[in-house]
């Protein structure tokens, strides 16, 4: 009897043992399996408003612990490494200054704020725009290659072993940088003029019989003349993306190695993120790998300071308006921020200008 009590003991015991080893390896196990789902991510960004976005899924990205590192030039205005205290920045020099680049988005802001398009100077403005898109296709160009041509940066990439690059194409080269790496991509993209990028290279369709181009001021109604109108904006940002963006395909082939072009290799995006809601565009075919993701950069609600509280409770059943224009735009002129305020002033609601970009 006492042999008997004893053996059930020891089976006990033993079967403790391993209930106890087996927890430890289960634990290890689930260990090693989030490591694996945890992926790597390389960014390549875009200044201004659109780092603004990008920065919101790279914090997402580190909030469900995947590993973020983000290409950027030593002449970046927006970027500051270090920025993303989780996030790896890494820093590649280009031959040109803060200061030149930015003078030259400061350009294509007054071209585009002082010189809208209109018949008479529509020949003159994209005269202008042409030359500021010579000089940002330059300095595109030189930031692509300061990446591809870093020897030592590519084979530090390459050890990576990144899984994705999240590129905006609106700062041309993520893609290839991708392709070099022999990563998949992906875009982040709110759109381009006539939504050309989107209809040439991401093959989107868009009849323009019913499908307004992007900044042609048009909407989804469009009356025989607005359809002839909406036919020429088409064919007019079509012409401007083969005559700058264009220039970029014998590029891309003599660094692929084989005849290629621009709107070829953007056709090779798994993902294209589109940062808008699908429900505020006008009606339109899209494909399955076009994604809405509007109001990313939208954060829960924190408490006003005490000034402004008191103006929101004072402006009555017709609330307030606030004005901005974006990360870009300052330094406005007394005739500009008279026009604001006279057309903000005939509103029934209350409205206060945002006085710094954000």
């Amino acid at each position: 009897m006492a042999a008997q009590e004893k053996h059930i003991v020891t089976s006990s015991s033993a079967r403790s043992a391993v209930i106890k080893l087996f927890i430890r390896l289960l634990t290890v196990q689930v260990m090693l399996v989030g490591n694996v789902l945890c992926g790597h991510v390389l960014i390549w960004p875009t200044e201004a408003s659109h780092w603004l976005n990008v920065k919101i899924i790279i914090q997402e990205l580190i909030d469900r612990d995947h590993h973020v590192s983000i290409l950027v030039s030593t002449a970046s205005i927006f970027i500051t490494p270090g920025d993303i205290s989780a996030a790896k920045f890494e820093v590649y020099p280009v031959p040109f200054t803060k200061e030149e680049f930015d003078s030259l988005i400061t350009d294509i802001i007054k071209l585009w704020w002082n010189n809208k398009p209109t018949t008479p100077t529509f020949h003159k403005f994209y005269q202008e725009l042409g030359k500021l898109m010579e000089k940002a296709n330059k300095l595109n160009r030189q930031m692509c290659e300061a990446v591809l041509s870093n020897q030592e940066l590519m084979f530090k990439l390459k050890e990576a072993k990144y899984d994705v690059l999240l590129s905006d194409p609106v700062t041309i080269c993520g893609d290839l940088i991708a392709l070099k790496l022999n990563i998949p991509f992906l875009y982040t993209l709110r759109f381009t003029p006539a939504s050309t990028v989107e209809r040439h290279c991401g093959k989107i369709p868009a009849p323009p019989s019913y499908v307004p181009a992007a900044l042609s001021e048009l909407t989804d109604r469009l009356s025989f003349g607005e359809r002839i109108k909406n036919i020429i904006s088409y064919h007019i940002q079509d012409y401007v993306f083969q005559k700058y963006w264009g220039k970029w395909d014998s590029y891309y082939s003599q660094v692929l190695g084989r005849p290629t072009t621009l709107c070829e290799t953007m056709g090779k995006a798994e993902i294209w993120l589109i940062r808008t809601y699908w429900d505020l565009e006008f009606p339109r075919p899209f494909l399955p790998n076009f994604e809405f993701v509007g109001g990313l950069h939208c954060q829960p609600a924190k408490p006003l300071p005490e000034e402004m509280e008191d103006f929101v409770q004072s402006s009555g059943e017709h609330g307030i308006v606030v004005f901005s224009l974006g990360s870009m735009v300052q330094n406005l002129t007394d005739e500009k921020n008279n026009i604001i305020a006279s057309a903000l002033s005939q509103l029934p609601q209350k409205a206060t200008q945002r006085p710094k970009p954000l």
